[in-house]
């Protein structure tokens, strides 16, 4: 009886597997329909804390003890911001202690002595530095480009519009208004002489997920100590009509000993994506650089 009761699951798994999938919108050439308003966030943070060693999940009254001190922390941070009236703040992912899922202890691999320098010195820790000029600022204070690739969920709420057709995918971010345009005719990636901000981006459907590389940064900016030749692998791919399930890998032996893996949800949104007007009105950079000449005035 209970051999015939598992033979009966094993067929009918494939099955709901199926139906599933052929619940999903599509578009009229078939591949899964990932168009439309998007949106993501987590107040998960990247690494899991020290303090929650061996804790993949918390219970919820465990997240609710811990979300107390994230929020404050996270509020400390934002009112040193101009942004600091529209922050939202969230709970974990899942309960998730921290959004790497691999390595499987939610930490980011040992970095190597370059890495550790990049760590050190690009990034948000460049706002630590002396600033002589907007070439020392950070490149989202600068309005060159958001932290858009690749996704990474934080606690404001972050919004993007896709748009397919047959040979590519576009995404647009709310976020500084950056725009990745994704062929997916197998084009080869841009020359290794051509460095840019946001990389080269190819994508490929494996069946049902869209799968994107990324290669070819300019190494002005890191995510904690990533390099000029990293390579991310992002996957997306629909869980339901309402919900994209989205996952990338880090590839880069010049800043780490191994890959790592970030995994979280993406849910539908209702737009538009408004246009962000980065510079509008922005007096930070000028106020940051003048009183950085008033202070060297006033040393002996």
């Amino acid at each position: 009886m209970r051999a015939l009761l598992l033979a009966g699951l094993l067929l009918a798994a494939p099955t709901s597997v199926l139906a599933q999938a052929a619940d999903l919108p599509r578009t009229p050439w078939g591949t899964p329909d990932l168009s439309g308003y998007w949106e993501y966030r987590s107040t998960t943070p990247l690494e899991r804390p020290e303090s929650l060693a061996g804790k993949e999940v918390l219970t919820p009254a465990e997240e609710a003890e811990y979300l107390a001190g994230r929020h404050a922390a996270i509020r400390r941070e934002r009112d040193l911001q101009l942004n600091a009236d529209w922050w939202q703040p969230g709970g974990l992912t899942d309960g998730r202690t921290s959004l790497i899922v691999d390595p499987p202890d939610g930490r980011l691999p040992p970095r190597t002595p370059a890495g550790r320098e990049r760590a050190r010195t690009l990034g948000i820790a460049s706002r630590l530095r002396s600033a002589d000029g907007p070439e020392d600022r950070e490149r989202y204070e600068r309005c060159i480009m958001g932290r858009t690739v690749p996704l990474l969920a934080v606690s404001p709420n972050r919004i993007a519009q896709i748009f397919q057709t047959p040979g590519y995918v576009a995404i647009l971010h709310e976020q500084n208004s950056d725009l990745r345009i994704i062929p997916l005719d197998g084009r080869p990636r841009l020359p290794a002489r051509i460095r840019q901000w946001q990389g080269s981006s190819r994508g490929r459907w494996e069946g049902d997920t869209l799968v994107v590389e990324t290669a070819g940064f300019n190494g002005e900016w890191t995510i904690r100590g990533t390099g000029p030749n990293a390579r991310y692998v992002e996957r997306f791919r629909l869980a339901a009509a309402d919900a994209l399930h989205y996952e990338f890998t880090a590839h880069d032996p010049a800043s780490f000993t191994g890959p790592w893996t970030v995994m979280f949800p993406i849910t539908r949104a209702v737009g538009p994506v408004y246009e962000n007007a980065c510079h509008e009105g922005n007096y930070s950079l000028p106020l940051i650089l003048s009183g950085a000449r008033a202070e060297e005035r006033r040393r002996p």
